[in-house]
């Protein structure tokens, strides 16, 4: 897991009037090198500071003259250029924190500091402000897309699990139309994979790696993403590949790695990338490639706007038993389709 140090360089503002609480706060980080701290009495004295410096992540007392933290908090997540930065307020009331968070505060902390849990809070909020800075590098003719895309996903570990949903959603948004799509497929493949026996763990897995499967769908040209059976499309599971290929393994990225390159395999070996074909398929694949046909089916996307009704595509679905799809989860589809209609009625 990553730590404060791994981060790179960075500057921290504290906006404390307590000149001792000040203090405290810069002795718990001075033993990390890579940390600059600036330090503001006010909230007047810290609008100046953010405006005049590049301040990664501020930690905001609330009661201060001049200008409070309240008025300083108000600004800055109202201010397009400053509303990025994570705001860490101190206070222990439930009252301020409900109104700090109303106002766009990204997390509490209270007096007196506990120095690793200060520290676990400020690395938290910088591991996500990283990562959102990342994907809003991505675009479509960037030539370091490559190496973005590898540095978000070694934010990501099993205890941000909501970072992938913020990937996925910008995949999908790539070419899919509905916002639901991420949540949508993940119940899909959480549901199924229940169906056929997968424990919590591994279900709720599959649900997070629905958000990546085709991850590799960045790299695509964009006016490449509506001839899905063309040659560059046809390599996106070895492109998404790529981008977790040096990522460290853990049971999530594993899995995630498997469903990427395989979820196009089909059953009777007919598939893509390497014709793989029955049980050769990984399961968690194959239960992403069911689902994803599916969704396909009865869901405008970029390179499939004919959509069908969900009884059509459970008929098309019946067809494919043995060809595209493994027998036994075309039949646990079919026994439960009540329940995936549900999701789609839900989520559409």
């Amino acid at each position: 897991m990553k730590k404060l140090e791994d981060l790179g360089e960075f500057t921290l503002l504290s906006v404390e009037d307590d000149a001792f609480n000040q203090e405290l706060a810069t002795a718990i980080f001075e033993d990390m090198p890579n940390i600059n701290i600036y330090q503001a009495s006010d909230g007047e004295e810290g609008l100046e500071i953010i405006k005049s410096k590049q301040v990664d992540i501020i930690m905001l007392d609330l009661m201060m003259p001049k200008v409070s933290g309240l008025e300083l908090l108000k600004m800055l997540k109202e201010s397009s250029e400053y509303s990025s930065i994570p705001v860490i307020v101190v206070t222990s009331k439930s009252h301020e924190k409900t109104t700090t968070y109303k106002l766009g505060a990204d997390d509490f902390i209270s007096k007196p500091y506990n120095p690793e849990e200060l520290k676990l809070r400020v690395f938290n909020q910088l591991r996500i402000k990283r990562f959102n800075d990342l994907v809003g590098n991505i675009n479509s003719s960037s030539k370091d897309n490559l190496n973005y895309l590898k540095d978000a996903i070694d934010i990501i570990d099993n205890s941000q699990k909501q970072l992938l949903n913020i990937l996925g959603n910008m995949v999908h948004k790539n070419g899919f139309y509905n916002k639901n799509t991420s949540k949508r497929l993940g119940e899909y493949a959480k549901l199924l994979g229940h169906l056929y026996g997968l424990n919590s763990t591994e279900a709720d897995n599959l649900y997070y790696t629905m958000s990546i499967y085709d991850i590799g769908l960045l790299r695509i040209p964009q006016e490449q993403l509506d001839k899905e059976d063309s040659k560059i499309f046809r390599k996106h599971p070895e492109l998404g590949l790529e981008i977790l290929e040096d990522i460290k393994e853990t049971t999530l990225i594993g899995m995630a790695k498997k469903v990427i390159l395989y979820h196009h395999e089909n059953w009777d070996g007919t598939g893509y990338p390497y014709r793989m074909e029955g049980t050769e398929i990984p399961i968690h694949a194959q239960i992403a490639s069911l689902v994803d046909f599916f969704d396909k089916l009865t869901t405008h996307r970029l390179y499939t706007t004919n959509v069908v009704s969900v009884m059509e595509a459970l008929d098309i679905i019946k067809r494919e038993r043995g060809l595209m799809f493994n027998p036994e989860l075309v039949d646990l589809f079919t026994r439960n389709f009540t329940k995936f209609r549900d999701i789609k009625d839900r989520l559409s």
